[in-house]
């Protein structure tokens, strides 16, 4: 039995709650983790509750009481304590993943959070303020897969927006991704770091799938990876009903992005769908502002192997001007 626990910082909007029944059918699962953080000088207060979805009845519930420092293990703390409450029957490699942390250094770990942030604003400004905080994290703890994963998707995102020359972008890219899976082959967002510079540099598309599938199965949580190989399936494969739903699992494991939003958009028009991309919120037309200047056509590099696969990927960028709205 997969134990999946999403964390989803957006989780309230204009300063109301979610109602973790209605997230939880959202969702498809039979259980909500609701909590709540509140930081009182170095004191960190963490109220949670484990909400049956069917019955809205409360099936556990805690208070922490931690000093920020300790963050880490109070994560490790809610994770064994819902496994044990839910009696879930977990193989020894789960429970390791369950517990397991990303890094012991709490300042490289505030670091990525920031570096995250940065990234998820999408503007140029945003890319390299997440890069410089990925590499202060880095230097923090050099064997923090997660930091160098996220330098990766930094300059995948710099090159997908042509801010740097493509070979420049994507060959920092691998660099990154290869030493994020290096140090953590588990890594799910390393394995969709390296599916990303598969699709948009090298046009390996099996690879790519390949590694995008990996990437969900380590990691069914991560909303950029059902969105990504969305966006693979769309574009590249054609096969627009496999790309609808994991654009659709991408909104609901983060319903508040407006890149995931956007993206559907997309995916509907590229699907043949114009009347329902018109009609859905958030859709490319309607897209904050602060991401038409970084709106760019995939650069227009030469395919590694000169195949027929370029000559159709050049045809296909030159009809659609807005292919990456990553």
């Amino acid at each position: 039995m997969q134990l999946e626990l999403n964390f989803n910082p957006k989780s309230t909007s204009k300063g109301k709650e979610n109602d973790p029944q209605k997230v939880g059918h959202d969702l498809g699962v039979r259980a909500v983790l609701a909590g709540r953080l509140m930081q009182r000088g170095d004191t960190l207060v963490v109220q949670t509750e484990l909400v049956d979805v069917d019955k809205g009845s409360q099936l556990w519930g805690e208070q922490y009481n931690r000093k920020l420092a300790d963050i880490l293990a109070v994560q490790e703390d809610i994770s064994r304590e819902i496994s044990e409450k839910l009696r879930l029957r977990l193989t020894g490699e789960e429970k390791t993943r369950l517990t397991k942390r990303p890094t012991e250094n709490m300042e490289a770990y505030d670091l990525y959070l920031q570096g995250r942030y940065y990234w998820n604003k999408r503007t140029e400004e945003g890319f390299n303020k997440a890069i410089e905080h990925f590499n202060q994290a880095i230097e923090k703890d050099p064997n923090y897969a997660l930091a160098h994963a996220g330098l990766a998707d930094s300059y995948i995102v710099r090159g997908n927006f042509s801010l740097l020359p493509p070979k420049e972008a994507y060959g920092k890219a691998r660099e990154a991704a290869a030493k994020a899976l290096e140090l953590d082959d588990s890594l799910g967002e390393a394995h969709n770091a390296l599916a990303a510079v598969k699709e948009n540099y090298e046009w390996d598309w099996p690879g790519a799938e390949q590694e995008y599938k990996r990437a969900i199965e380590l990691n069914p949580g991560y909303g950029t990876a059902h969105q990504w190989y969305g966006e693979l399936l769309s574009g590249e494969l054609g096969r627009h009903e496999e790309a609808l739903a994991e654009i659709k699992r991408a909104q609901q494991l983060d319903p508040l992005s407006l890149v995931i939003n956007a993206v559907h958009g997309k995916i509907l028009m590229q699907a043949g769908q114009d009347d329902l991309a018109i009609a859905t919120p958030r859709t490319p037309s309607r897209i904050p502002e602060f991401l038409h200047p970084l709106e760019r056509r995939r650069p227009r590099h030469p395919h590694p192997q000169g195949s027929q696969s370029g000559v159709r990927q050049a045809a296909m960028v030159s009809t659609c001007p807005a292919r990456r709205r990553r």
